[in-house]
């Protein structure tokens, strides 16, 4: 996810020497802005629109590359050009897309449910979150390849999602099972690369933490909305 930036040349187990605070604050405001976008778009037009936009595998594969990926690209862009209006309208575009598949996602189920899934979802994102970054940070282990590993586990959701189209629909489970797996090991990987001063700009890192923490958070949120729509029946 994060392969079109420069890597410095920090080795793994180097001591962090960024503003680690400055990093998690960012990321956890980018986070936290991405929710309540969520919640409110969830009252709009937008919200069943997404619904239809996101009932296609494959249209729904393409919206979310085009927002989230492209928004992405060009946030990085505007990073290694150090051009700050570039960076904002990437961050904008990835808003919108984790904004309008949440909106559709909590659209599909009773109003008086939706703040209390969000807020479930964050408790389990967080908790998810916690567990990487110790793990990450009491060990000595090697994650530079993960981010391969992330992009190879989206690749196999996008493939076994299409058979799943044409051959048998529990396929879609399976790749979504990939697609939060392919999040949970590109958190990882971002978690790694703050700990060993991987990437110079700490606005780099807090992007790529809260694209892949938004990643995990959009999985979970659909499981969370399931359970309570079961009990709420």
């Amino acid at each position: 996810m994060s392969g079109t930036f420069e890597r410095s040349r920090a080795t793994p187990g180097a001591a962090v020497d960024q503003n680690v605070s400055k990093i998690v604050g960012m990321g956890t405001a980018l986070v936290a802005a991405n929710v309540l976008v969520m919640l409110a778009l969830s009252y709009t037009p937008l919200a069943p629109l997404g619904a239809a936009l996101f009932s296609n595998f494959f249209v729904g594969v393409a919206a979310f590359a085009v927002s989230v990926g492209g928004g992405y690209w060009l946030a990085t862009k505007g990073i290694q050009r150090d051009t700050m209006g570039l960076a904002a309208a990437g961050v904008a575009l990835i808003q919108s897309g984790y904004g309008v598949f949440g909106a559709a996602l909590l659209y599909a189920v009773a109003p008086s449910l939706r703040v209390p899934a969000l807020g479930i979802t964050a408790v389990v994102t967080g908790l998810i979150t916690a567990a990487i970054t110790l793990v990450v940070f009491r060990t000595d282990h090697d994650f530079s390849r993960w981010q391969t590993y992330a992009f190879a586990c989206f690749i196999g959701g996008l493939v076994v999602g299409a058979a799943g189209v044409f051959v048998a629909s529990i396929l879609l489970v399976v790749a979504g099972l990939l697609f939060f797996l392919g999040f949970v090991v590109d958190l990882t990987y971002e978690i790694w690369a703050v700990k060993t001063n991987r990437y110079a700009s700490d606005l780099r890192n807090a992007i790529g933490i809260y694209v892949a923490v938004m990643g995990v958070f959009i999985h979970v949120l659909q499981w969370v909305l399931r359970v309570l729509s079961t009990l709420d029946q």
